[in-house]
């Protein structure tokens, strides 16, 4: 009988008030261990919510605001995490049924999984598109300038990436110094570049319609094309395409 894999959760927070009780909540109803919070410098009062959660002792408060992969990095480096499997996990996102025991159930069936990731809805039981085909220029382009919303991309189930809102990752994936996240990206891109280094690894991502969770998406980026998080948006795809130039651009040839 095959050992159950390890899992380390890692969630990171900034002003997440409103929604950290509903995944706390969902993390304790289905007894998930091993969850690590990330506080980045919140102003509401996020981090005495999660200090007086049953997760106290698994969060690293930070008084300055980080990127995104930085912040999960730091889990991994503060903790000193080793595990089979990394599953990150939005703060606005909650569930309703064990959907890790599933995910990991899919991912130990077939060795070359490198990420899965579930079914995900809005909180009014939408579908929230979440599996995609690798952008083109010209999609990013027509987002980013607010002319292409979310709610206009379809789904795909045979994913060439998959939303970090809830994804989980194999340690295979890891890079040589022990962390999971590409840190030149500060906000956004980073589940494009992790997913895209997967497909170059040959391995696979795993879309799970057995299973799901809900998430709130707020689209930051896409709210106000003058904004900070827009801004960060177009520098982590400029970044992105530095980074895999050629390699994405002739991927399937």
């Amino acid at each position: 009988m095959t050992d159950k894999p390890s899992v380390s959760i890692l969630v990171v927070t900034h002003n997440h008030a409103d929604y950290i009780p509903k995944l706390l909540q969902s993390l304790e109803t289905f007894s998930y261990k091993n969850v690590f919070f990330c506080d980045a410098d919140s102003k509401d009062n996020t981090l005495e919510i999660l200090n007086s959660s049953s997760f106290s002792d698994n969060v690293l408060s930070k008084k300055i605001l980080e990127g995104f992969s930085k912040n999960n990095n730091d889990l991994i480096r503060h903790f000193k995490l080793s595990s089979d499997y990394y599953l990150l996990l939005n703060p606005d996102v909650y569930f309703t049924e064990d959907f890790l025991s599933v995910l990991l159930e899919k991912a130990q069936n077939d060795t070359t999984t490198g990420i899965a990731s579930p079914l995900t809805y809005y909180p009014d039981n939408q579908i929230q598109v979440t599996w995609k085909k690798f952008p083109s220029l010209w999609q990013v382009f027509k987002k980013r300038i607010g002319l292409f919303k979310t709610t206009e991309e379809k789904r795909t189930e045979k994913a060439e990436w998959v939303l970090g809102s809830c994804m989980l990752i194999s340690n295979k994936l890891l890079k040589e110094n022990g962390t999971l996240l590409d840190e030149r990206y500060r906000l956004y891109c980073e589940d494009i570049d992790i997913c895209f280094e997967c497909t170059y690894k040959k391995m696979k991502i795993l879309t799970v319609k057995d299973t799901f969770v809900y998430h709130h998406l707020n689209e930051l980026s896409s709210k106000n094309i003058w904004s900070k998080y827009n801004y960060w948006n177009i520098v982590s795809i400029l970044k992105f395409a530095l980074k895999w130039n050629f390699k994405y651009i002739f991927r399937n040839a």
